[in-house]
């Protein structure tokens, strides 16, 4: 069986699309618009012009090596993403979206200079870096996530915690989804003095300390291990770090926008130094597939034999 395996991912590894620099390239910057066209659809304008924009550099070639088509894709990422976040609010990981279409810009106006796949990689090592250093730092400054009570409120309330709440913690997805519509009454009120109870967290208290000091400490690890220099050892470990919080993060909480970008940047980052795919790259590769299953019901599927 074991044998099996490792002919099984030597003979994946050698597919026709894992062996040049520029067929990687040329899937990574597929997989990208894929991400484009999934999940930048938060206003209306983008909603239109996004599939209008990422469609043709999915299906052409050409398009989707024109240095100032991804130029274009820069602007709609930054305005959408970096600068109206002055203004408004903008969910973290779409962040990171920007940042990974400029890098892919910078590298297509290099490519004449550089090898636009090795750039790549060192920027999504950065970018990973970078990101967990900044969340990591976040969460000490965080009283209410060294406590406990942010993974208390989260997890009772936000939907995408309920599967696993509700399995973890015994809890009634009724009560659950209960709290999501008092909050949302909160949220939209002007009244300065309501309140609501909380359902559930009494079950719950004990777990959400240890979500929290094990989301600090994985995210601690992937944070110097992707940011340390290649000579430092620990840095050899970034892969390893990064693959245990994706399967001790992604099944309890299906933030799937985050958890896609991660992957893609993961993928790219994890290539070898002849820019070859390495088992990690494959796990990368097969999380990015099989995200979408994370608005699968599965809850409701349990419950149908429990």
């Amino acid at each position: 069986m074991k044998n099996k395996m490792k002919n099984y991912f030597h003979n994946l590894k050698n597919a026709e699309v894992f062996q040049s620099q520029k067929l990687l390239l040329t899937l990574s910057l597929k997989m990208l618009l894929v991400v484009i066209l999934m999940f930048m659809n938060d206003n209306g304008y983008l909603s239109i012009f996004i599939p209008v924009i990422a469609i043709p550099g999915i299906l052409f070639r050409k398009v989707r090596e024109n240095k100032y088509y991804w130029l274009s894709l820069t602007i709609f990422a930054s305005t959408f993403y970096l600068v109206l976040d002055l203004f408004g609010y903008v969910p973290n990981h779409k962040h990171i979206f920007a940042y990974l279409i400029i890098a892919v810009t910078i590298a297509m106006f290099l490519k004449d200079k550089n090898n636009p796949l090795l750039f790549l990689q060192n920027q999504s090592k950065i970018i990973i870096g970078l990101c967990f250093l900044f969340a990591s730092i976040g969460k000490f400054l965080a009283p209410e996530f060294l406590n406990g009570s942010f993974f208390e409120f989260t997890n009772s309330s936000d939907p995408r915690f309920f599967g696993f709440t509700s399995l973890i913690g015994n809890v009634d997805v009724t009560l659950l989804k209960q709290n999501e519509t008092n909050l949302n009454s909160l949220v939209n009120t002007i009244s300065t003095t309501k309140t609501y109870l909380l359902n559930g967290t009494e079950k719950i208290h004990q777990f959400g300390l240890i979500i929290s000091y094990w989301t600090i400490f994985i995210e601690s690890l992937i944070a110097i291990s992707f940011c340390l220099p290649k000579r430092f050892k620990l840095s050899k470990y970034r892969n390893i770090f990064l693959v245990v919080f994706i399967l001790t993060t992604y099944p309890i909480a299906t933030v799937t926008g985050f958890a896609i970008i991660l992957t893609l940047m993961g993928f790219i980052q994890s290539l070898d130094y002849e820019s070859k795919p390495t088992n990690y790259s494959l796990f990368y590769l097969l999380v990015f597939i099989l995200l979408p299953l994370n608005y699968f019901p599965f809850t409701r599927l349990l419950e149908l034999f429990y």
